[in-house]
């Protein structure tokens, strides 16, 4: 009976050792007596989830995302884009006439995309709100909803040209509503009289895509972007071409984003920490994408393993490397050049970024591509300190990672990356981790 619970016991052991390290690391360390040994594995565990958050704030923010795009992996996305706009003055002069030119609106692309820019023109629907932008706790947020005029206002087509970024589209508004504002400017109007005059009388607009859109696209939103300028000629003893700017407001717009993943593996992802998905349950993928609010939980199981190897064990280095499943970037899904990890508690509560080495700069993932080969495409982290500090930590000191995009991507585009846990065929994630034993 004594030698079964041994063999159980060794038994369980070994299972739970080589979780961490396989059976050659040693590199012939049996053979030779010595109270240090060097090894190098990838085999320690690593696990990946999927976290969806609950709203993004876009309210603000210098770039908006409108378009639709449906794809196997990402779900049927649709970004639109909501604005109040500032009221302009006009500085009549009795002795003028004034001669109502046109009234236009123009947009600057921002370079960044989702879907295919090859399959056509892209439309793109102007509708009146109906009700006014209002902030809820000081923000707006990607499931904000404002109702609209379902007949449009106008609409316009333009050709994503990828890799272009500043790229101008320009188009006219209805006459009728630019010769009705100059009459008003003219008349020193109430409705034009203040802020809080002109957005009860013009509540803004809403950029809807077409729903047989293919591409979502982004655009700049500042003074020159997305503005409405009204042209007019200002006549005395001669004729002078004229135009007001009325610019989109520095903090009631915001884009919304809706989606639908019914017929992905993502279809069970519900939002909040308590709800993350395991990639298991997801074809042995992760995923992570901006303004639709996903990211991945990273976790190391068995590092605490390795204190059984010997009295000290200590880390030397550790090198995460992520691989982008093949089939799900290239021409249509870009991937993002930077990415960032966060360290979080046992209640994915962030609280510090991961840096290098010395702590003076933030790792960007270190992207490294091959055009030829995709399946060699990959991110690379080093996580020694991370994995130093960790190493015998249990319960509430325990530490898990969040892989994101940094907040200049996440909070404005749709761009996103999957990628393979351990079990994945062709796009497995790998921790190479050295380190000492005594």
């Amino acid at each position: 009976m004594r030698r079964l619970v041994f063999f159980f016991s060794f038994s369980l052991y070994l299972l739970i050792l080589f979780s961490c390290r396989d059976e050659m690391s040693t590199a012939g360390g049996k053979w030779v007596e010595s109270a240090l040994r060097n090894i190098r594995t990838d085999t320690c565990t690593v696990t990946l989830s999927t976290i969806l958050s609950d709203s993004l704030a876009t309210s603000g923010d210098s770039i908006c995302q409108i378009g639709r795009h449906n794809s196997s992996f990402w779900g049927d996305i649709q970004g639109t884009f909501y604005t109040e706009y500032d009221v302009s003055a006009l500085s009549v002069d009795e002795e003028a006439n004034y001669q109502f030119d046109s009234i236009t609106c123009r947009l600057y692309v921002s370079g960044n995309y989702l879907g295919d820019t090859l399959s056509g023109p892209q439309r793109i629907y102007l509708h009146q709100l109906t009700e006014n932008l209002e902030l809820s706790n000081s923000y707006l947020y990607t499931t904000s909803s404002v109702p609209y005029d379902p007949t449009p206002l106008t609409s316009f087509s333009f050709t994503p040209h990828p890799g272009q970024p500043n790229e101008a589209i320009s188009f006219r508004l209805p006459d009728e509503l630019g010769k009705e504002w100059l009459n008003l400017l003219q008349t020193d109007d109430d409705k034009m009289s203040s802020q809080e005059k002109f957005r009860l009388y013009f509540k803004g607009l809403a950029f809807v895509p077409d729903a047989a859109g293919t591409c979502i696209n982004g655009f700049q939103v500042n003074d020159s972007s997305l503005c409405i300028r009204l042209h007019y000629h200002k006549i005395t003893e001669s004729s002078v071409e004229q135009s007001l700017t009325f610019t989109p407001s520095s903090t009631l717009r915001f884009t919304r984003i809706e989606y639908n993943r019914s017929n992905t593996v993502l279809s069970e992802l519900q939002s909040g920490t308590d709800n993350a998905l395991p990639s298991g349950k997801t074809d042995h993928q992760a995923y992570l994408q901006g303004m639709t609010g996903l990211y991945v939980k990273i976790e190391f199981p068995h590092l605490n393993n390795l204190l059984w190897e010997g009295d000290m064990v200590s880390i030397e280095s550790a090198t995460l490397q992520l691989y982008p499943v093949k089939g799900t970037h290239g021409d249509l899904y870009p991937l993002p050049e930077t990415l960032v990890l966060y360290t979080a508690n046992e209640n994915d509560v962030t609280e510090d970024v991961v840096t290098d080495l010395l702590g003076t700069s933030v790792q960007d993932g270190s992207l490294v591509t091959d055009e030829m080969d995709p399946e060699t495409t990959y991110y690379s982290f080093d996580i020694t300190s991370f994995l130093q500090s960790n190493l015998g930590a249990i319960g509430y000191n325990r530490k898990n990672l969040k892989l994101m995009l940094p907040d200049d991507l996440f909070f404005t585009t749709v761009k996103g990356v999957v990628f393979g846990d351990m079990q994945h065929e062709t796009s497995p994630v790998k921790l190479v981790l050295m380190y000492k034993v005594y």
